[in-house]
């Protein structure tokens, strides 16, 4: 975001300062010209075009609305701002569709606040969590979204079975996508493996649409081309 160079993955954090907010963070991830990013300056402005988009939609399509906040103009081409996108998207979506029945027979409507803290949990999970922590973000935020839609706690049983459940199940197909971590594909991965779930828990069938990716090679990782069943 500095001056375009690919960036340098280490596995111990140093700390650095940022460029933006000249505050200091501990990183393990910076340009090699010593520039570094922090999460919060990182994703400064994609938020506010997230929540309008979300909150104007009308569409009960997670994929769909995924699709139009995967093309903001402020949005890097990696980074932990794509968590909340799947979250919100499948939040938008439950909202427009309506009342749910959930597995535990309760009703569930989705609100607005619903899908504001989706959002501010996910704005919690920093970038690159796929390595250094083993667990996508995208694939949590499937996980996020079954929680707030069964309003889980930690000291429940079933609710928090199933947010955790939903996770696994997400980031099982993000690994399985294989190859360097694409922020797009493992979006777009989470989110069908949300619809699905939410068929099979509440018997919920939303539209789901397939959209070749517009981003090819957009990745300093290198695009996996072919390999990536989103690409054709």
């Amino acid at each position: 975001m500095v001056c375009g160079t690919e960036l340098t993955y280490q596995t111990l954090a140093v700390d650095k300062r940022c460029d933006y907010c000249g505050e200091t963070f501990p990183t393990a991830v910076f340009c090699p010209d010593g520039h570094y990013v922090c999460e919060e300056c990182h994703g400064a402005g994609y938020y506010s075009f997230l929540e309008k988009t979300v909150f104007s939609t009308t569409s009960k399509n997670p994929m769909e609305i995924a699709e139009v906040l995967l093309k903001g103009e402020m949005l890097p081409s990696l980074g932990g701002e794509h968590h909340a996108i799947v979250t919100a998207a499948l939040l938008t979506a439950a909202k427009n569709y309506g009342q749910i029945v959930l597995k535990n027979n309760d009703l569930q409507t989705v609100i607005k606040q619903d899908i504001q803290e989706g959002i501010r949990r996910m704005k919690q999970i920093p970038s690159c969590t796929c390595a250094y922590h083993g667990a996508c973000g995208a694939g949590l935020g499937v996980g996020a979204f079954f929680s707030i839609l069964y309003k889980a706690t930690c000291a429940q049983d079933t609710e928090r079975t199933l947010a955790m459940r939903a996770a696994n199940a997400a980031l099982s197909a993000i690994a399985n996508n294989g190859g360097p971590g694409c922020c797009k594909q493992s979006v777009r991965t989470a989110i069908l493996v949300g619809v699905e779930l939410l068929k099979e828990f509440c018997h919920v069938k939303l539209p789901i649409s397939h959209t070749r990716c517009f981003h090819m090679g957009d990745t300093t990782h290198g695009c996996k081309g072919s390999y990536c069943q989103f690409s054709r």
